[in-house]
C-alpha cells in the first residue's frame, strides 16, 4: 500500500494468481496537512480500505492469492526493493488479527464519493481500465452488460455497488428499528394506569377525600398511593379543619401588645400558663397542691411554673407521643417532637410535603424536577419521571430522544 499526497491518491498493489501486478488507485484528501487514519483489511478474497472512517472501497476480488512463505518480512515506511522512504510523518502503526474497521469506526461512513481506478500490469504490457464513477446507475450498467459492452471489471463494480446498497439497507433498517422501539415505549407510557376499573393517564392523580389518600400514575405504569401531600406551611402548629385533608395556619393571638403564633405556650408570671388557640389567648392559674408526684431523683421547677419536673431523664423512652414521621428529642425539662425531613407539623401530627407543588423559584433553590420531567410525590420525598419521548439524564432532568 502506498500514498501520494501530490495526487491525493491511495494505492493498493498485489500479485495475482497468474503473476500479474494488480493496482487499485483511490482518491483521498491527503494533502490537507492533517492526520489521517488509514485502515486496510484483508479477509479471504475481501478488500476493505477506509480513510478517517470514510469507506473508500469494499469489494470481493478473486485475483487475491496468498501463499505461505517462510521468512516473511513487512516494510513500513519504505518500499521493498528501491528502499524509497516515506517522506511524511507516521504517528502510529498496528497490525491486528481480524477486521478492526468496525471496532475503530463504529459509525463508518459507507458513501462512495470517488472513482476507483484498477490497473493490471503484465510482464510486457500494462492495461489500465478506469471503472465508471459512483454516479453511474446500476440500471445503465445492467443495460450495457446485456448489450455485451461491459467487461468483467465493470461487472465487479456492479457487485460492489450492490454490496454498498445492501449495507445502506441494513443501516437504515437498524435506524428504523431503533425509532420503532422508542415509539413503542412512548405508546406504552401513554396507556396510563388502571385504578378502580378505570384508566388514568400518565402523571394524573386520583384522590380519595374520604380517607385523604391519593394515587398517581408513573411513566412505567406503576401506581404510587399514599396520604395526600400538602403545601409546606411555615407555622409550627398548623390546624386541620373539619372536612379538609391539608392543614392551615391558625390565627395569631394578641397579648400585652405582642402577637403569638397559634399553639404557642408560655408562662408570663408565676403559676400562670397561657396558650394561643386559633386567635384566642387562654390563660390558667395553677396551684402547687395540684402538682403530680415524681419518682425521679433530680428535680427542678422551670421559670414561672408551679410544679417541679424531672431533669436529665430519657423522656422519649418513658413515653413517646411523637408521630411516626417525627423524631423524639430529649431536652432538659422534657421531650420535643420534630417532624422528619419531607414532613411538617407540630411533631405529634406530621403532614407530607408535596414537593411537586413548588413553584419555579423553589425548584431552582431546593432542587426540584426540571426539563422533560413530571413530578411524582412520595411520602417524605419525590421522584422525577421522564415525559413520553424523553430519556433520563439524571435524577432531575430528561433528554428529548425524538429530537436527538
Amino acid at each position: 500500500m502506498g500514498t501520494s499526497a501530490r495526487n491525493n491518491r491511495l494505492f493498493l498493489k498485489f500479485r495475482t494468481r497468474n503473476g500479474s501486478i494488480k493496482t487499485y488507485a483511490l482518491s483521498a484528501p491527503l494533502s490537507d496537512g492533517k492526520w489521517h487514519r488509514i485502515i486496510f483489511a484483508l479477509s479471504g478474497d475481501q478488500i476493505q480500505l477506509s480513510e478517517n472512517c470514510h469507506q473508500l472501497i469494499r469489494k470481493q476480488d478473486f485475483d487475491l492469492h496468498f501463499e505461505r512463505r517462510p521468512h516473511l518480512r513487512m516494510f513500513v515506511g519504505e518500499r521493498t526493493h528501491h528502499r524509497r522512504q516515506f517522506y511524511g510523518h507516521m504517528r502510529e502503526f498496528s497490525a491486528d488479527a481480524g477486521n478492526p474497521t468496525f471496532m475503530k469506526c463504529p459509525n463508518l461512513d459507507l458513501m462512495l464519493a470517488s472513482p476507483v481506478v484498477t490497473s493490471i500490469e503484465e510482464t510486457s504490457t500494462t492495461t489500465q481500465q478506469p471503472l465508471p464513477y459512483a454516479r453511474t446507475t446500476v440500471a445503465n450498467e445492467l443495460d450495457e452488460r446485456r448489450s455485451g459492452l461491459v467487461d468483467q471489471t465493470a461487472f465487479n463494480q456492479i457487485v460492489e455497488r450492490v454490496a454498498f446498497l445492501e449495507d445502506q439497507v441494513r443501516h437504515w433498517r437498524a435506524v428504523i428499528h431503533s425509532y420503532d422501539s422508542r415509539l413503542k415505549t412512548i405508546e406504552l407510557h401513554q396507556r396510563g394506569c388502571q385504578i378502580d376499573g378505570r384508566v388514568i393517564s400518565f402523571g394524573e392523580k386520583q384522590q380519595n377525600l374520604m380517607n385523604c389518600t391519593e394515587c398517581q400514575c408513573s411513566s412505567s405504569g406503576e401506581l404510587f398511593c399514599a396520604a395526600i401531600g400538602c403545601p409546606h406551611l411555615k407555622c409550627d402548629h398548623p390546624i386541620k379543619r373539619v372536612g379538609q385533608c391539608c392543614p392551615e395556619c391558625g390565627k395569631q393571638c394578641l397579648y400585652n401588645g405582642e402577637y403569638y403564633q397559634n399553639g404557642h405556650e408560655f408562662w408570663p408570671k408565676s403559676c400562670v400558663r397561657c396558650a394561643c388557640d386559633d386567635g384566642r389567648m387562654e390563660c390558667q392559674f395553677h396551684q402547687t397542691h395540684e402538682c403530680p408526684e415524681l419518682d425521679c431523683y433530680h428535680q427542678e421547677t422551670p421559670p414561672n411554673q408551679c410544679c417541679p419536673v424531672c431533669v436529665g431523664e430519657d423522656f422519649c423512652a418513658r413515653n413517646n407521643p411523637c408521630h411516626e414521621n417525627a423524631d423524639c428529642i430529649n431536652e432538659k425539662y422534657g421531650l420535643k417532637c420534630k417532624c422528619k425531613s419531607g414532613f411538617f407539623g407540630n411533631g405529634t401530627i406530621c403532614y407530607d410535603i408535596d414537593e411537586c407543588l413548588w413553584d419555579e423559584s423553589a425548584r431552582e433553590q431546593l432542587g426540584g424536577c426540571k426539563t422533560g420531567t413530571i413530578c411524582i410525590n412520595l411520602p417524605g420525598s419525590f421522584k422525577c419521571d421522564c415525559l413520553p419521548g424523553f430519556q433520563k439524564l439524571d435524577d432531575k432532568n430528561c433528554l428529548d430522544i425524538i429530537r436527538v
